[in-house]
């Protein structure tokens, strides 16, 4: 299995709160027998991963309150009692219903006063390994606000243009590199990582900050996955070059890249500065902490040693894929910014793709599936497009095919409104917006 199809969407999103409601509990339905006990078998590997670390990395448990949801029946199984005992005790868990109002996500959600991990019960991976990985990593989440490494992340649309993927990937086959080398050899494949990055953020201002801070959101969050789920440091070392030497390049890497680099830092600051952990907040930079473990300076600069690590491969393919993107995004622009669109604001509270994403400059980012449940009613974009601004408080849409009713209809999208909303004409010709009719 590949490291996108390991990507949790909505553990890139986890700044979202999602919260259960009691009224919504009361109409309660149960889960099969069968989801119960495989409920229960995930519970029994959460807790076994945890049992592994105990503590070790973080001197926080990794298991704690967590909710399986399945998306079908939206039917709730938890490990433990909620504090106003809505969920009910049903053969050893407690059971319920997510209200209709609650984006379906795998992400930390707070609910009456505590933080628990909630995971979609069918999408979790079904080899043991990479499960072990992603409840790991999930968990992580849950505790990660009292670790103080609750960063805002944002996305890094330049590690989608031709030259941030470039240096980005050179960056990954150095750490590879030194992950697998020792002494004088592991230093300068390090050297080599820091001086590609240090290049990258010198081309895009501002990339440095953006970057760290999601790789201390996700990144140490993949990396807790690596380190404790595989059975020793050699597993995770080779599990992290894995990932590094043969990335899907196809998809997206402006919210993902973190998921490569994250554990690669991580398992090399393990070897260099054993206390890094301790050390870590949530304005860390990675990068930073593994180059004070260097003596010295780098006498060659990055362009010079990008050869050593293929760069004029990489050159070939990037630009293909730069010019399948260009017309991509120009189609983008011509359907979702020149119009017709229908116009969306204050998306309240959603979830996404990440791998699927298309940067389209200062307009946004294209994702060819999206979730919002707002003021204005529920969103689902399945089988089209919507843009969306990088601050998440606007996104446009196709023009609908029919502006009557409660039921709007697009372009590989649907909009059930809330009541006391409709659709109206913009001010542009054949633009729509949603209007909400006065009390």
């Amino acid at each position: 299995m590949s490291i996108a199809q390991r990507i949790r969407i909505s553990a890139l999103v986890t700044s979202l709160v999602f919260f259960l409601s009691a009224p919504a509990m009361a109409l309660s339905v149960s889960p099969t027998p069968a989801e119960i006990a495989q409920a229960k078998s995930i519970f029994t590997d959460a807790r076994s991963v945890s049992a592994r670390d105990a503590g070790r990395l973080w001197g926080l448990l990794l298991y704690g309150r967590m909710l399986l949801v399945i998306p079908a029946t939206r039917a709730v199984i938890a490990n433990q009692a909620d504090p106003r005992h809505l969920l009910r005790p049903t053969d050893g868990v407690y059971v319920g219903m997510l209200p209709g109002d609650v984006v379906l996500s795998d992400a930390p959600t707070e609910w009456e006063g505590v933080r628990w991990t909630q995971l979609r019960l069918p999408a979790l991976p079904q080899d043991a390994m990479t499960r072990s990985i992603t409840l790991a990593h999930e968990m992580f989440h849950r505790i990660q606000p009292e670790l103080h490494l609750a960063a805002n992340a944002t996305a890094n649309p330049q590690l989608d243009t031709e030259q941030g993927r470039l240096w980005l990937q050179l960056e990954w086959r150095a750490l590879a590199a030194a992950l697998i080398k020792s002494g004088d050899a592991q230093t300068q494949a390090i050297r080599d990582a820091l001086a590609f990055r240090d290049h990258r953020h010198k081309l895009f201002a501002g990339s440095a900050a953006t970057e760290a801070a999601m790789e201390i959101v996700e990144g140490t969050a993949q990396y807790t996955g690596i380190a404790v789920a595989e059975p020793d440091v050699a597993a995770a070392r080779w599990r992290a070059v894995a990932d590094l030497v043969h990335p899907d390049t196809e998809i997206s890497f402006s919210r993902i890249s973190a998921f490569m680099s994250g554990p690669a830092y991580g398992l090399l600051l393990d070897e260099r500065m054993p206390r890094w952990h301790k050390m870590l907040n949530e304005h860390s930079d990675l990068g930073a902490m593994l180059a004070s473990t260097l003596h010295g300076v780098a006498n060659e600069s990055a362009e010079s040693r990008a050869a050593a690590y293929g760069a004029s491969g990489l050159r070939m393919v990037l630009a293909d894929r730069a010019a399948r993107e260009q017309a991509k995004q120009a189609q983008y622009r011509a359907a979702l910014v020149d119009g017709p669109i229908l116009s969306l604001i204050a998306l309240g509270r959603f979830n996404f793709n990440p791998s699927t994403a298309v940067a389209v400059g200062a307009d946004g980012m294209v994702y060819s599936t999206f979730h919002a449940i707002a003021r204005w009613g529920t969103l689902d974009v399945s089988t089209g497009d919507v843009l969306v601004s990088s601050d998440f408080s606007r996104a446009a849409l196709s023009a609908p095919t029919a502006t009557k009713g409660t039921h709007l209809e697009g372009k590989g999208w649907t909009i059930d409104l809330a009541p006391g909303w409709s659709v109206a004409p913009a001010p542009k010709p054949g633009n729509y917006v949603l209007v909400q009719r006065p009390h």
